[in-house]
């Protein structure tokens, strides 16, 4: 009777000890690793990318590695001009177009399934022009922040998640000139001024009128392309085109709609000025064709 017993449970303890040993030794349970080219100090575009007003073109360099093989990458882009939510699809001026990327490799185009590399090489490069299948001629991307991707997924299913940050994710500021224009002078917190300006570039002939500012100070760091900061102040006018989860989407009227004078916005405010030290000061501002311009300034 222990005979039969024993034999039976020694049986399934040798079967299971043998099934975990080929598991451990052959399941594959990470994602691809996304990375920068050898002698890149990173992928390209980099965090934060700010493209000129003539730029028609960013370049484009990682690569993707995986012990058991890649199946599939996957480029993207789109507008980040609502924050996260991803509801606004259109501008107000129909000759104006969100910026789209939308590109996917997928095993049968690597020829090294354990190793691919993407270089700046010629015809590699994010195109923002009719070279870019998703832009037709004739059409006028809008300018603003697009937040971009690269992911992958393997041949045992394994996919980079934007959870752990094995996706690479950042943004992208496309600027243009009919845009509107932000130019920094001087700002010193110690003397508590600032001068500068903001305002419709008119030798460019498809720009528009001021629409919205919002002007805030954020807190945090840009090193996470994640995180938004925290806001410990800000300043609103106008009416914005895109609503945003972030902030109201109008304030107090635009005191002027081509040119607004920073000296004339932060008169004798204290607590700007306290708010700014050691922080970022943000400028967000939309003209009529839903164009924004981000200009970013850290505060040391």
């Amino acid at each position: 009777m222990k005979t039969h017993i024993v034999l039976p449970i020694c049986y399934v303890f040798l079967v299971c000890s043998c099934l975990d040993g080929d598991n451990e030794d052959t399941l594959d349970l990470t994602a691809p690793s996304i990375s920068a080219n050898e002698g890149e100090s990173s992928i390209l575009p980099q965090q934060f990318y700010k493209a000129t007003n003539t730029a028609n073109e960013i370049p484009l360099s990682f690569q993707v590695e995986d012990d058991s093989g890649i199946r599939e990458i996957k480029i993207e882009s789109h507008s980040g001009f609502d924050g996260h939510t991803h509801k606004s699809l259109l501008a107000k001026n129909s000759r104006f177009k969100l910026f789209r990327l939308n590109k996917r490799i997928t095993s049968e185009d690597i020829e090294n399934q354990k190793k691919f590399v993407y270089s700046t090489a010629e015809g590699s490069n994010i195109y923002l022009d009719e070279r870019n299948s998703e832009i037709s001629s004739g059409d006028l991307i809008l300018a603003g922040p697009y937040h971009f991707s690269i992911q992958a997924t393997d041949v045992e299913g394994n996919q980079t998640r934007y959870q752990d940050n094995s996706i690479y994710h950042t943004t992208l500021y496309i600027n243009r000139s009919y845009a509107p224009q932000v130019e920094i002078q001087n700002l010193n917190t110690a003397d508590q001024n600032i001068s500068g300006r903001i305002y419709r570039n008119l030798e460019a002939a498809d720009s528009s009128d001021i629409t919205f500012l919002w002007i805030y100070i954020e807190a945090g760091t840009q090193t996470n392309s994640e995180s938004e900061g925290t806001i410990l102040k800000e300043w609103i006018w106008g009416n914005s085109n895109w609503p945003h989860q972030f902030r109201p989407d109008s304030g107090d009227p635009l005191p002027d709609a081509q040119e607004l004078v920073l000296e004339e916005l932060f008169d004798k405010d204290t607590d700007f000025y306290t708010a700014l030290d050691g922080n970022t000061l943000v400028f967000w501002v939309e003209d009529s064709n839903g164009n924004i311009t981000v200009n970013k300034l850290p505060i040391n």
